[in-house]
């Protein structure tokens, strides 16, 4: 499972996360997770990058926009859908993803695999 913080963020590691799961041949989830009220569009862009890179990459992806409380709602997500490993990126030093990358890998007992930024330069 990927959880993805936006379309930006998307538009730099769409493609990679889909290359390595080719070469794993692993299915993936990808998870969006709004803040409650906040509108779709972001969400619905966000998830055409993976798409469309699973598209090109021959990837089975799911893709599931939903309302909630970041941490809580990546971790149920992926506890209730048997996951069985969430990858995450970490970013170029944004403390805020650093603490939400944490908070997911001491929270449950499924593997966290933290990509570096560098990966995407």
């Amino acid at each position: 499972m990927i959880p993805t913080s936006g379309p930006s963020a998307a538009a730099e590691t769409a493609d990679y996360a889909m290359q390595v799961a080719d070469a794993l041949d692993a299915e993936v989830v990808v998870l969006h997770v709004l803040r409650p009220g906040k509108a779709r569009e972001s969400g619905e862009l966000t998830m055409s990058y993976f798409e469309e890179a699973a598209q090109q990459n021959e990837v089975n992806v799911e893709t599931h926009i939903v309302e909630g409380l970041l941490i809580g709602t990546i971790i149920d997500f992926a506890e209730e859908n048997d996951v069985d490993l969430i990858v995450m990126g970490a970013s170029n030093g944004n403390i805020v993803d650093k603490w939400v990358s944490s908070d997911v890998r001491e929270n449950t007992t499924i593997p966290v695999l933290i990509i570096p930024y560098q990966m995407f330069d």
